[in-house]
């Protein structure tokens, strides 16, 4: 089938999905000043649209599989690691951009956007992203034992799930300027919450073998 493609998994889904990440990034720092707080920021915030679907679907895809067996299930299984990769590469960019605000535009930074309950939430998510990436490659990950590496993971992709969507959280209830993609990774935020949570069930209710 279509899905069992080599050119659809490992480094070349990997290309797929990140190249177009980095071209819509590129693209978009041409038509904005970057020599501009604001436009800084509006970059800061496209990066972090281009990273949150990857996230999203990494976190689902096991619960996608006990769900619903099927040919797209079984393909999301071995690509896990491929999707977390992708959302990391494209907050790598939301990194460079929050850097690059905080060099050139330190008082902006301080007014419009410092919330010291942001950094204490994006510091310890940083740091889980870049240990989750680096034990991803079996020359780090063989440093670990399988407890582990089972144990940061699944800690790291709930910490990062509960950041990114409490943040849509928080844009919905208490800002004005909401719009229709904060709405949509709100709302499928929260299914892939349900999608763990009923795979989860469905594994508790199962009849124990023999």
């Amino acid at each position: 089938m279509i899905l069992r493609n080599s050119v659809l998994n490992g480094w070349s889904l990997f290309s797929i999905i990140v190249i177009p990440i980095c071209l819509s990034v590129g693209m978009a720092m041409t038509k904005v000043d970057l020599s501009s707080a604001t436009d800084i920021s509006s970059m800061i915030q496209l990066s972090v649209r281009c990273s949150v679907p990857w996230l999203y679907l990494a976190f689902a895809a096991s619960s996608i599989h006990v769900l619903y067996r099927g040919e797209f299930s079984r393909w999301l299984m071995p690509n896990r690691r491929v999707f977390g990769l992708c959302f990391a590469a494209g907050m790598a960019w939301q990194l460079a951009f929050i850097l690059w605000m905080v060099i050139g535009h330190w008082g902006y930074y301080q007014e419009e956007v410092y919330l010291l309950g942001d950094i204490v939430v994006q510091i310890p998510g940083y740091l889980f992203l870049i240990a989750m990436a680096a034990t991803s490659f079996m020359p780090v990950r063989r440093k670990l034992s399988a407890t582990q590496w089972r144990a940061l993971h699944k800690t790291g992709i709930y910490f990062l799930w509960g950041t990114v969507w409490s943040t849509y959280w928080y844009e919905l209830y208490y800002y004005d300027d909401v719009q229709l993609i904060d709405y949509l990774f709100y709302w499928a935020g929260f299914l892939a919450w349900g999608m763990r949570l009923s795979a989860w069930t469905w594994r508790r209710w199962q009849p124990a073998p023999g």
